[in-house]
C-alpha cells in the first residue's frame, strides 16, 4: 500500500473564512447526523462504510475494525457494560448485506479535520467520498480476497 491509501496527507491549511463556513455546515450536519448517527465530529466520515454507525462512538477511536480487547459476548474492553461499536457494525452491516464495504482498509485519522464539516470535506476533495452502492462484483471480490494487497 502507499502512504496516499493509509493517510490523508493533505495538510493545506483551511482559511479562518472557510473554518467559519464549516462551522455553518456543520450546525447543518448536526442536525441529521448527531441525533441519528451518534455523529462524534471526526470531519472524515465513515458512515456509509460502518453501515450508517459513526466507528468514532469507539472510545478507542479505532477506525478499522476492532482492537484486540473485544469481549467474547461482544463487549468493549474500556466500557464492558457496552457493546464494542465494531461489534455493532459488523451485526449491522451483515444485515444489510454490505460487508464487502468492510475490507477497505480506512485512512489514518487526520486530526487537522477534527471539528470541521464533512460534507465540505468532500466537496473540497480533503477526504474521500462515502461509499453510496456496492455492485455485485465489487463484494464478490472484496468478500474472495481479490481485491486485497498484500
Amino acid at each position: 500500500m502507499t502512504q496516499d491509501e493509509l493517510a490523508t496527507l493533505d495538510n493545506t491549511k483551511i482559511s479562518p473564512r472557510e473554518r467559519k463556513f464549516s462551522h455553518l455546515m456543520l450546525w447543518f450536519e448536526d442536525l441529521i447526523k448527531v441525533p441519528v448517527f451518534r455523529c462524534q465530529h471526526c470531519g472524515e466520515c465513515l458512515l456509509s462504510s460502518t453501515a450508517f454507525t459513526c466507528s468514532q462512538r469507539c472510545p478507542k477511536r479505532i477506525r478499522n475494525g476492532p482492537c484486540g480487547g473485544t469481549g467474547k459476548d461482544g463487549s468493549c474492553e474500556v466500557y464492558p457494560d457496552r457493546k464494542c461499536i465494531w461489534f455493532l457494525i459488523h451485526r449491522r452491516t451483515k444485515r444489510m448485506n454490505r460487508l464487502a464495504a468492510l475490507y477497505d482498509i480506512k485512512k489514518i485519522h487526520n486530526w487537522s479535520l477534527e471539528g470541521t464539516s464533512a460534507w465540505l470535506n468532500v466537496f473540497k476533495r480533503r477526504i474521500d467520498p462515502p461509499i453510496i452502492f456496492l455492485t455485485r462484483e465489487q463484494k464478490r471480490k472484496k468478500l474472495s480476497g481479490q481485491d486485497i494487497q498484500r
